[in-house]
Formats: structure tokens, sequence, C-alpha cells
């Protein structure tokens, strides 16, 4: 299985981007604010293309807070100028509940596990190449919402810890509800909203682990939006869970415990 990935630098964010249709401009994929959505006209054939600052290497595209249905595909092309360098081929854009998970009689047929958790995120890993920008491919016609849309789209390359976090890491979900005792004794609910937080301990950091986690995290600062794959590419609801964007909830900071080894606590917050 996989360490833990984090894209810390999303290079989506200051690309030049088309896309076929925009009722919502595609800019919004480079914003964090949940109600800005790229959204397309209609559930055409849309392509979103991404032309980089410069070349960059490249280990995963992401779409996040999605409507895609559990029968759309994305495709998704690595470019080098106007060549093509890697191609994902066509590929599902959910993650699918299969027997014997799938209760029959209960779950539609198709239902995914991205419709169980309020926030919908479809992770592409891919081959590491250099590459000047990429072309995402949806294909969605019998979207019942009849548009596509994606809040959020994260590329770049991922962090991965030599050594993966120590057991007792801590996800739980924020729900924005305060109770309030009414003078009659009712019990009323006051707020809404629901966000994640992530604790997580890395406890065995490498020298060079250490580095690249000290010049990363330190150089964006606690407003920057992170990208965590907490279990990537092990399915299911284990994945989708853990899987988020967030940002730091305190500052940075590591001890040296012993003779070439860090400890470093990392607490999230999903943005």
């Amino acid at each position: 299985m996989s360490n833990m990935r984090l894209i810390i630098d999303n290079v989506h964010d200051n690309a030049a981007l088309t896309a076929t249709s925009e009722a919502l401009p595609v800019a919004y994929t480079q914003r964090s604010g949940r109600a800005y959505p790229w959204r397309s006209a209609d559930t055409a054939t849309q392509v979103i293309e991404a032309t980089l600052m410069g070349l960059e290497y490249l280990d995963a595209v992401v779409l996040y807070r999605h409507n895609l249905s559990a029968s759309a595909t994305v495709k998704i092309e690595l470019l080098n100028g106007a060549d093509v360098v890697y191609d994902t081929g066509v590929q599902s854009a959910a993650e699918l509940i299969l027997p014997p998970l799938l209760r029959l009689g209960v779950d539609p047929w198709g239902a995914s596990y991205n419709d169980k958790i309020p926030v919908s995120v479809q992770p592409y890993w891919i081959k590491p190449n250099f590459a000047t920008g990429y072309r995402v491919t949806i294909t969605d016609p019998t979207n019942p919402d009849g548009y596509i849309q994606v809040g959020r789209v994260i590329a770049g390359l991922s962090f991965s810890p030599r050594y993966n976090f120590r057991y007792g890491v801590k996800l739980e979900w924020v729900e924005q509800v305060e109770h309030r005792r009414t003078e009659g004794g009712s019990l009323r609910s006051v707020g809404e909203g629901l966000a994640r937080r992530l604790t997580l301990d890395l406890s065995y950091l490498s020298e060079a682990d250490r580095t690249t986690l000290t010049t990363e995290l330190v150089k964006r600062g606690k407003g920057a939006d992170i990208f965590i794959s907490l279990y990537p590419e092990q399915g299911g609801i284990k994945e989708i869970e853990h899987t988020f964007v967030a940002r730091r909830d305190t500052s940075y900071s590591h001890t040296h415990d012993f003779y070439n080894n860090w400890q470093s606590s990392l607490p999230f917050l999903e943005v």
C-alpha cells in the first residue's frame, strides 16, 4: 500500500485555462471558495485545458467538489507543447460500490461512494512526467443536473514520506451546528455546514523528508491550500473520506528527537 500523499504546490492555480463552455468561469477552479465552481452550459463533452507557467513535473490531477454522475468518464492528457506525453485513457469518475458491500434492494445499481459523503472527489494518479500543460476531457451526457460542474482542480507533484504517519490518526467531521434549548424545553439547532479536521503525526521523518516539509509548508504558509490523500489508490470510502483540500490549523513545527530522525504533528482543517 502507498504512503500518504500531499500536493503542497498546486500548479493549476497559476495556469492559463480554457474550457469548452463556461456558464460559470473555469477560473473559479483556481479559487478555494465553495460558492465558486466552474459550470458548463450543458451536458455536452467538456474539455478543460491548462497551460502552465513553465515545465512542471506532475503525478496527479484531481477533480474536487464535482457533480459528475456514476456513469461519467474522464480522460487526462499531459502535454508538452502540442504533444501528448501521457494519456490515462478513459477513466471512471466514480468509486462504484460493488458487491458484497452493495446492499441489494437498498443501494441502487451504480451507486458510488462519492454519493455517500458531502464532498465528491476523484484523484487521478498518473505516471510522473514533465509537462507544460494538461487537458481534462469530461463526458457525462446523462448528468441529472443538466450541466457539468467542478469546484476545484488540483495538479502537481505529490510528496510522500518514506515512513508513513503513526497509528492514531484522527479524522473529525466538524458540524457547524449549535444546539439551543428554548424556554419551553424544546431543542433547536442553529447553523449548518460541515468540514473535516485531521490530525496526524509523522514520527519517523528522514532528513530529506523533513527538509521538504519545512521548505514547502513554511514557504506557502498556513493560508495555502494543500491536497491530502491518506490512503491513495486503496479505493472505497476509506480513501475518499480521507482525501480532501485543507489548510494547516497550526504553525508548522518539528522535533529532532534522536539521531537522524525528526517528528512533526500536522493538524489540518478542510477548506
